[in-house]
């Protein structure tokens, strides 16, 4: 066995442990350097085709979904931020690995490797906010989608004119990106129709419901207090959604777990709302106080 063999296979299992033992936000760029590394190893010698391709993503997408799957956020923002690390991490290793190849092809890798993860972590975000067979149709789509993805633009890339490649390239990176917008078009529909029957309830009020459906405005809602507590509200909202979007499609114990999912969120919620009312209730008590005070001869 190589050094380099075993330095990846290192690499493979530090990254199985950094994924499964940490949060995903707090270690995805690393934990997409250590596996890209033990996909792409410290030199690719040519650019693989699209079978070729297609493994390396399954293997890449492998890493990550073995110790992640099941603790993956259903919240998109959570899942983007650690989706765009963890890509990111592995789009490096994979630009290292191919530093020697000609033209356009060690950024072709490295685009690859970043769409490719970005597409897993696309689908897994939405296949945590599911349930039932929609669950398990989201988490096929996260596991086939990679590599698919990476078999099509390998085998394009190795098609076109060299004057062609750059284009080929910024079309894999157009395609990252693009991957997330079922994710996040679902976390709006599911946001708006569940905070939607918790106005109804009479459990949250209509404008926060409102603010909460798209992200540039539930991100800078004032109303929502400080930076911290308006994390925290924004959070606690999303996951009450995604719990009671889980609910309808549950039974049994299952549904019964969620109800009490749906309780903690809504408890949490309704504590945010009441700290936010006394705290605007003594600020304008006291502006109150300010405009009555009257101005004695002696007041300077």
């Amino acid at each position: 066995m190589s050094a380099e063999t075993l330095a990846r296979l290192v690499a493979a299992v530090l990254a199985l442990l950094l994924v499964s033992r940490s949060s995903n936000r707090s270690t995805s760029f690393v934990t997409g350097v250590l596996a890209g590394f033990a996909v792409f190893g410290a030199r690719i010698a040519v650019l693989p085709g699209p079978g070729w391709a297609a493994l390396l993503a399954a293997c890449l997408v492998a890493l990550v979904a073995l110790g992640a799957a099941r603790t993956w956020s259903p919240i998109a923002g959570d899942g983007l931020t650690a989706g765009a690390l963890a890509a990111g991490g592995a789009a490096c290793a994979a630009a290292f690995a191919g530093r020697q190849l000609p033209g356009w092809q060690a950024p072709a890798l490295a685009a690859i490797a970043l769409a490719a993860l970005s597409a897993f972590s696309a689908e897994a975000t939405r296949a945590s906010a599911e349930a039932g067979w929609r669950e398990g149709a989201a988490w096929t789509g996260a596991v086939l989608a990679p590599a698919l993805l990476a078999a099509a633009f390998a085998g394009l890339f190795a098609g076109v004119p060299r004057r062609l490649e750059p284009l080929v390239v910024a079309a894999v990176l157009a395609a990252g990106i693009l991957v997330w917008i079922p994710a996040l078009l679902a976390e709006r529909a599911r946001v708006s129709r569940e905070l939607t029957e918790e106005v109804t309830l009479g459990l949250l009020p209509e404008e926060d419901a409102l603010a909460l459906r798209l992200p540039w405005t539930r991100g800078f809602e004032k109303r929502f207090g400080r930076p911290d507590e308006r994390r925290e509200y924004v959070r606690s909202a999303l996951l009450l959604a995604v719990a009671r979007h889980q609910q309808r499609h549950r039974s049994g114990e299952a549904e019964r777990l969620r109800q009490l999912e749906v309780l903690t969120f809504r408890t949490r919620l309704r504590r945010t709302q009441e700290a936010r009312a006394a705290r605007f209730h003594v600020r304008e008590s006291g502006e109150f106080g300010e405009e009555q005070t009257p101005e004695g001869p002696g007041t300077p």
